[in-house]
Order: structure tokens, then sequence, then C-alpha cells
């Protein structure tokens, strides 16, 4: 029997989440690939060398991890920095069926059969991604889980294939919750969702896609949080040429308060709209910002079932 198939050694790629509430220990996902609870070993990739205080004590919190485990040998090492790619990609199935919160850290290391395990002292960093309130209202439960595990192969095929305008969605999703600028992320997700719909001449193109797509009627805030909180009634069809507005104007540099006044489709991107129940009322242009992440998350969800079943 030759070398390879008597692995040595497991590589770990990791990476800590928040918001996940699962029963079981581990749940697994093929390909190496699966999500499970904290554990001493897993505390231990921690460093307090890379890691400032606070964020060694906030990571320490952290109750599930995204992992990546490859059997390895001598002659079949694994490359730990490709590796992550996968991981990350499995992360993105999270984050279209329902954005979680994560640290933007990804630890890797190396466990020794019979020898105790040896994490990296340094660590694949990179911002943090940010769920919005109405995504933070509902934990990333089982029902969420089964959702984002039946997306995990297509959104791989796409990140490794040659459909580029998709794999460019996908990244502009990540872009969009890791910027912690609201407006950048806004005009990131939009464009992501002007990508996977193969590109708009103008807002009306725009409205007219996304609603033949998703269906006017949808809603564009997801109705994760019932019964305890009301579902937020806006539509597709009623955002989605603010939204194009919106992008527009913060990708030409223009002062959003011109909207109010624009000839073809005016918008008071500063009223304050109806938002969570017994929360305050919210500026229109931070409603759209947080719905186009949402509505980005539902048009490529709809897309990979379509390439899936074609």
């Amino acid at each position: 029997m030759t070398d390879e198939f008597n692995p040595t050694s497991t590589a770990w790629i990791v990476s800590p989440l928040k918001g996940v509430v699962l029963d079981k220990s581990e749940y697994a996902f093929g390909d190496n690939l699966s999500l499970i609870r904290v554990s001493q070993q897993l505390l231990g990739a921690r460093s307090e060398l890379f890691l400032s205080k606070v964020q060694f004590e906030l990571v320490g919190k952290a109750p599930w991890y995204l992992a990546l485990r490859i059997p390895e040998s001598p002659s079949n090492a694994v490359d730990l920095h490709q590796a992550v790619e996968p991981l990350l990609d499995a992360l993105m199935a999270f984050q279209i069926v329902k954005p979680i919160e994560t640290y933007g850290l990804v630890f890797c290391g190396i466990e020794h059969w019979g020898g105790g395990m040896h994490w990296q002292s340094n660590s694949d960093r990179r911002w943090g991604m940010v769920a919005g309130p109405w995504a933070q209202l509902r934990t990333f439960d089982e029902p969420l889980l089964k959702r984002a595990q039946s997306i995990m192969n297509p959104v791989r095929e796409i990140m490794v294939g040659s459909d580029v305008a998709m794999r460019n969605a996908i990244h502009l999703l990540q872009l969009a919750l890791e910027h912690p600028h609201p407006y950048v992320s806004c005009l990131m997700a939009v464009t992501g969702i002007e990508t996977a719909l193969g590109g708009c001449d103008n807002r009306r193109d725009f409205e007219k896609k996304i609603c033949d797509l998703l269906g006017a009627g949808t809603l564009a805030f997801p109705d994760w949080n019932s019964p305890t909180t009301p579902p937020l009634g806006y539509t597709v069809k009623e955002l989605a040429v603010h939204l194009y507005t919106l992008r527009s104007k913060i990708a030409h540099g223009a002062n959003l308060a011109s909207a109010a006044q624009d000839k073809n489709s005016p918008v008071d991107l500063a009223a304050l709209k109806d938002y969570i129940a017994e929360s305050d009322r919210v500026r229109y242009a931070a409603l759209l910002g947080e719905s186009s992440i949402y509505l980005l998350g539902q048009v490529l969800q709809t897309v990979l079932r379509m390439t899936k079943n074609n």
C-alpha cells in the first residue's frame, strides 16, 4: 500500500462563527467539511501573539466553528493556503441563505496522529462579516443549515468554474458583508444583483429583471423571524427602482439628497421609514442598504437552484 493511503496527520482549517444555535456536536457536509461545536482543541487555535486581548476573548466565546479536516501524509501534504478557499466558499453558502456574523479569522493547524495538535501562530485575516439587524434577530438553526447545505456544492462549482458573473456576484456579497460603510456595502450588493441578473441597462430594466426572477410581491426582507417579530412588508417591486437609484448616486459620487429631485424617479432617501416593531424608524437609505444584501442572497439562491436543476 502506498504512502498516500496511509495518512499520518490531519490538516485543520477552521473559522469561528457567531449566531449559530444547533443541538448536535457536529454536522458533517461531506468532502471533509463540517460544522463543529467549540472545544478546548479549537480554543487552542487562538494566539495572543497575533490577536489583541479583546479579540482573543471575543473569539473564545464563539460557539461553533466551520471546519475542513483533510488527512495527509508526507508524500501528500495539504496546501493550507489553498485549502482556505473551499472553507470560505462553504461559508458563503451560509451567507447566501441568511447572513451571520463572523470574526474574519481562519486558523490553520496540523494534528499529528499520536503527537498532538500544532496550530500555526498566525491566521488568515480579513474583515469580519456583519449581518444587519433583521438577520441578527434569527439565529442560524437546523432549517437554515439544511438550506445552506443544499447549495454548498453549487456554490463551490461556481467558485472554481467558468461562470465569472456568478462568481463575481458571490464575491460582491462577501465584500458587502465585510465593508464597514453601509453605502459602500449597498453599492457592492446592488452591483452583485445586477451581475447575477446578467446586467441591466437602467433602473427600469433592473426592476423588470429582479421582479421576473423573484416575483414582484416577494418580501425584500425574508420572513425569518415570525411569529415573534412580524415580517417587514417591503416588496421587491416597491424597492427595486429606489435601490438602483441609490446605487447610481453612490457610484457617481452624487449628493444623496439630490435623489428627491430626480426627474425619472424621485425618492427621498432621508425619509424615515417603519422598521422592526418597537424600534426606531430608520432612514430610507439605510433600509435600502440592508435590503440589498438580503435581495442579493435571494437572487443567488434562485439562480443557483435554476442552475442545479438544468
